[in-house]
């Protein structure tokens, strides 16, 4: 089992970081009633802004919630921005999470602000499998909805561009939150597991794409029953998910009608889908759990060779939807 505070360089950085602009900032960490008054972007306008890095806290359904905001002093004040929530693995923190997928490099490049969430027992509930989270049913769509809500009323964000990613159980969250909450998310693309939900009533089809190592001996790419040894857990695969959400998606015909092999991973994709949108497998040949570049605990990562945030970000920045506003 992989040791949940185990962190590397970068996230050590991070974390001193947090730390003085936690004493900067004295106000972006909430107290235990729940309160929170961060730094908005409008306070920041003309000041030089050198970036936001910070911790914010609330109470949920009594219990303490935390999420670390990154916003990068790329990001351009007077205009609103995306917005990417990249959401951690079962035992993993939010901090192991930034410095594993290096999202905050991709904010930084693109000027984009960038929200890490802190699981309860460092776990999420994303239906039936493996956690803390699950096992109490905690409502961690409706936790993640409230997170977004509170950044968005903060900062300059574009409501249209609101993307999702995440890693293991992470990544079902992300794909949870997208059938669950279609129409504030403008497109999904996360690594490592699949959707554990039937497709819920309200869903409307937005763009999903989900990587896959080929070797990953924890959510195997054939079935999930590793977890779970029933028939349930048996229609859980890449495969299987990828037909899923493309059935989800109203695209048409059985089978993929796009298929882009390469040297080390292969990505196949129904692009005539109901929106305009897509549905992608991108499944790397000599991964395992870990995809990104990087190796986490006993998690080896490719190595450097697949940029899969960079796959996931050029995905999901695609896109945009246009949100109705409220009357």
């Amino acid at each position: 089992m992989p040791n949940p505070w185990h962190m590397g360089r970068r996230a050590v950085a991070s974390l001193f970081s947090l730390l003085l602009l936690a004493v900067a900032f004295s106000g972006c960490i909430a107290g235990g009633d729940g309160d929170s008054s961060s730094a908005t972007d409008e306070d920041l306008i003309g000041e030089g802004f050198e970036g936001l890095d910070y911790v914010e806290c609330m109470l949920h359904e009594e219990l303490e919630r935390c999420w670390n905001v990154f916003v990068p002093k790329t990001v351009n004040l007077s205009e609103d921005v995306p917005l990417i929530i990249d959401i951690h693995g079962n035992t993993l923190t939010m901090e192991n999470q930034r410095d594993l997928s290096e999202f905050d490099e991709i904010a930084e490049e693109n000027g984009v602000i960038a929200v890490w969430p802190q699981g309860f027992d460092n776990s999420w509930n994303s239906g039936y499998c493996c956690s803390t989270a699950s096992q109490l049913q905690l409502n961690d769509t409706g936790l993640i909805m409230e997170i977004v809500n509170k950044v968005v009323a903060n900062h300059s964000v574009d409501e249209n561009r609101i993307y999702l990613t995440g890693w293991s159980n992470g990544c079902s969250l992300s794909q949870k939150l997208a059938n669950e909450h279609s129409d504030r998310f403008a497109a999904m693309a996360c690594m490592s597991y699949y959707l554990l939900d039937d497709p819920g009533p309200d869903y409307s089809p937005i763009p999903v794409m989900e990587i896959h190592g080929l070797l990953d001996q924890i959510i195997l790419y054939s079935n999930d029953a590793i977890h779970l040894p029933n028939l349930e857990a048996q229609e859980h695969g890449a495969i299987q998910n990828l037909l899923q959400w493309a059935d989800m998606n109203g695209c048409q015909g059985s089978l993929p009608d796009s298929n882009k092999p390469t040297t080390f991973y292969s990505v196949q994709s129904f692009t005539n889908c109901q929106n305009d949108t897509v549905v992608t497998l991108v499944t790397l040949y000599a991964a395992d759990h870990n995809p990104y570049e990087e190796s986490y605990d006993i998690f080896t990562g490719n190595q450097g060779t697949v940029d899969t945030n960079g796959i996931a970000w050029d995905f999901v920045s695609q896109y945009s939807k246009q949100i109705e506003p409220e009357e």
